[in-house]
């Protein structure tokens, strides 16, 4: 068995002072991020004044053109009537005009583009036709809830066709 070696312990051991090359990284290290502060303030200021500038400049604009909400409501109601899908639309009357063998003719197609309606006013041979008609654009995808609104005999035609009315939403 070894005897156990001896461990020394000096607790008041002298201090060592730092090298002067870890001094002098140790100075120039505060020395850049003290300049990196001084740019960043300097930005800081130059954003502040382009902002100011941004916001005189755009100001005379803002004033010049006051929000109108009659304009405005124009507006919506325009973008509103432009929403709604024409050519799908009128492509889908049509194809259902052509599968009833041409016993249908559409005399006006009236969209109500707030409440997103079509209303559709056709004349028919007779009140069959009619029906079939009606049960042709229940299929439609493009309609949603097609019914029929009213319907009459024309006396005043010799031919006494049906006139009738339908509405429905249409999905967009």
């Amino acid at each position: 068995m070894k005897a156990p070696r001896l461990v020394h312990v000096d607790f008041a051991a002298p201090v060592r002072r730092a090298p002067v090359v870890g001094a002098v990284l140790c100075v120039l290290g505060i020395a850049a991020s003290a300049s990196i502060g001084v740019s960043f303030a300097g930005q800081l200021a130059e954003r502040g004044r382009l902002d100011a500038e941004l916001g005189a400049v755009q100001e005379p604009h803002r004033a010049a053109a006051p929000v109108d909400s009659k304009a405005a409501e124009d507006a919506a109601a325009m973008q509103r009537e432009l929403a709604v899908p024409w050519s799908q639309l009128l492509a889908e009357l049509e194809d259902a005009s052509h599968d009833s063998s041409s016993t249908i003719a559409l005399l006006q197609v009236e969209p109500d583009a707030a409440k997103r309606l079509v209303r559709i006013t056709a004349e028919a041979r007779s009140l069959p036709a009619a029906l079939d008609y009606l049960q042709r654009l229940q299929k439609c995808p493009l309609l949603r809830y097609p019914m029929l609104e009213s319907h009459e005999k024309r006396k005043d035609d010799p031919m006494h066709p049906i006139r009738v009315k339908l509405v429905a939403e249409w999905r967009g």
